[in-house]
């Protein structure tokens, strides 16, 4: 979505003749935020896309997908199906931090928009799914600082070697999980130069798998 959506919107500014800060205040926006969105370091965020089709005269099915026309007839609605579905992210950062229901937030900063075929295909229930951002270095390099990762809370029941979040109180971490014989939690990160951790459930009622990490996206320098 993000090249389709980036080429579409220089294109309507370009048409406009306008400055990316004149764009970024007819549509209310942080010129910063609108910055980050055409230079591919952020995704579209679902509430942009909103005020780019209220402020502008041009189809959702085209501004998303580069399909159909650019302009939809007045006479008719606009489309109402779009091959995206937009997962909620939240501002918090896991390896240490607050987060949301379990965490804290009950409200998305923004959200995600991810393909619906994408998302069959991999049998992810849209109710089910959440964004939170990583914080560290210590599961490099399978997870950076800074990277996005979609988190599956209907999968909650750790399964050996899988990634998930887990919550300690006001604690966040991202870590592999390995369960012990005598009903502890191993936590183990992917960069050696951090130790496994021990949890115990037992003597530690507040601690709660959260989800599965099941995707990652991060920035290419």
């Amino acid at each position: 979505m993000s090249l389709i959506f980036t080429r579409n919107i220089r294109s309507v500014i370009s048409e406009k003749n306008l400055t990316i800060a004149e764009f970024a205040e007819l549509i209310d926006e942080k010129v910063s935020r609108v910055n980050d969105v055409l230079s591919g370091k952020q995704r579209p965020p679902f509430d942009m896309v909103e005020k780019i089709l209220n402020r502008f005269d041009i189809d959702a099915n085209w501004l998303i997908t580069g399909n159909g026309d650019r302009k939809w007839n007045n006479s008719t609605p606009p489309p109402e199906e779009s091959d995206f579905e937009y997962i909620p992210m939240y501002d918090v950062e896991v390896s240490a931090g607050y987060g949301a229901d379990a965490y804290g937030i009950t409200e998305p900063n923004t959200y995600l928009a991810f393909r619906k075929d994408w998302l069959k295909g991999r049998s992810l229930a849209v109710k089910d799914l959440s964004v939170v951002t990583a914080s560290g270095d210590s599961m490099n390099p399978t997870i950076g600082n800074k990277d996005s990762l979609l988190v599956d809370t209907s999968k909650n029941n750790p399964v050996d070697g899988r990634i998930y979040v887990i919550r300690s109180s006001d604690t966040l971490w991202v870590k592999r999980i390995q369960r012990q014989l005598d009903g502890t939690l191993l936590l183990i990160s992917d960069n050696e130069a951090y130790p496994p951790m021990h949890l115990d459930l037992r003597d530690n009622h507040d601690i709660e798998v959260i989800g599965q990490v099941v995707n990652v996206s991060k920035d290419i320098y």
